[in-house]
């Protein structure tokens, strides 16, 4: 029982077809020595209550309505636990639930032996926000000893590529779900993204990708059909990055997700730069088996679709400061939030501060890819 960076790789595959989740849940679990594993969402801008997005063959539709009609209720508690874990901390049930001493006569828990043969479950939040945030469980069968080291340790080795994988997919999944068609729909996301082949070559470019390269800003297409960025560093971090995506594509790296910010040729606030490795077995990106990278760029300059209302209350700013916030993410200075807020520079200086702060962000470009994390851009023709 080892990890297995063949298959780890294939989550990419479910980024495209999310029918593969079934089966490839079903490999994870098997190899960490558990019977099932699920993939959970929480959406603390919304009820605080588990949906389950994705899970292996024991999560029949059956089973799944059971659970969430009749015990879903009992997992409440254990959610801000999870919310505020660190990003891969591996919890158990007693991490959850520390002073329920007959926990596993809880009626869920007896429900899970009952509908699934399940005695006991690990969890880790995989995604870095918490205004929604995602989780990958794995249950035990009865009669099984809790998870032990060498089970945690390749369940631990999987949470990264299961957490790009997840990311990937919802996009794809809520693009999907309006607009149909995978190489249509990355038009109607509000944020440039480049489709590029292991040298680097774009194989697509969304609208908003052609349109920051038209600003001509720091953002090119070489002659050779490459991405150039006019920041030298970043485009060494960008080359690297994408090298370390697509040898993690076909299971050849760890390397599931590169940030970085590159200087733009204006004084503007720079971009930031998310790559991902991308696999396409279906053969709808390319016309033949296709494993590369998906380069994200964040413009801090540009995001008129950015909702931050929901966003802010999730981080508990305050109301002046989600004010502040939802000048931030579109551009506005501090002398221009000054301005317009009838205050002084140091003040709103000190104001940015404790939003980066609350939110997590190191920068304001940070800040807007946290924002655009918390809530899909969506280009419409209204």
């Amino acid at each position: 029982m080892t990890f297995d960076s063949k298959l780890a790789s294939e989550l990419f595959d479910a980024a495209i077809d999310e029918s593969r989740w079934v089966s490839l849940l079903d490999r994870v679990a098997t190899n960490c020595g558990a019977r099932s594993g699920a993939v959970i969402s929480v959406n603390m801008a919304g009820d605080n209550k588990f949906q389950g997005v994705w899970g292996s063959s024991l999560f029949t539709p059956e089973v799944s309505h059971a659970y969430n009609t009749k015990f879903s209720n009992y997992e409440s508690d254990g959610i801000p636990v999870i919310r505020d874990s660190d990003r891969f901390a591996i919890l158990t049930e007693h991490d959850l639930w520390p002073n329920e001493p007959n926990l596993r006569d809880r009626p869920d828990f007896v429900g899970l032996r009952d509908m699934m043969g399940i005695d006991h479950r690990i969890v880790a939040r995989i995604n870095e926000d918490r205004s929604w945030f995602n989780t990958f469980t794995l249950q035990f069968a009865i009669g099984k000893p809790q998870a032990t080291e060498a089970q945690r340790q390749i369940f631990a080795a999987y949470l990264p590529f299961m957490s790009q994988a997840v990311k990937l997919a919802n996009i794809f999944k809520q693009l999907k779900s309006q607009f149909h068609a995978v190489l249509k729909v990355l038009d109607r996301y509000a944020v440039p993204v480049f489709v590029v082949d292991q040298q680097g070559h774009v194989v697509i470019a969304n609208d908003s990708a052609e349109v920051i390269i038209s600003q001509q800003n720091g953002v090119q297409r070489d002659q050779q059909g490459r991405i150039r960025l006019s920041d030298s560093d970043a485009q060494t971090r960008l080359l690297g990055a994408i090298r370390g995506a697509c040898a993690s594509a076909i299971g050849d790296s760890n390397q599931t997700e590169s940030i970085f910010n590159a200087q733009r040729l204006t004084r503007d606030d720079p971009f930031c730069i998310e790559v991902s490795p991308l696999r396409d077995t279906d053969m709808e990106l390319a016309g033949s088996f296709f494993s590369g990278a998906l380069v994200k760029i964040y413009d801090p300059a540009y995001h008129p679709v950015i909702r931050i209302e929901a966003f802010g209350t999730v981080y508990g700013l305050t109301p002046t400061e989600m004010s502040i916030a939802e000048l931030l993410v579109h551009g506005a200075k501090t002398d221009e939030i000054a301005e317009i807020r009838g205050t002084s520079p140091a003040t709103v200086s000190t104001q940015i501060k404790t939003i980066l702060h609350k939110t997590g962000s190191q920068t304001r470009t940070d800040l807007v890819r946290r924002a655009l994390s918390a809530h899909l851009p969506i280009i419409t023709d209204t």
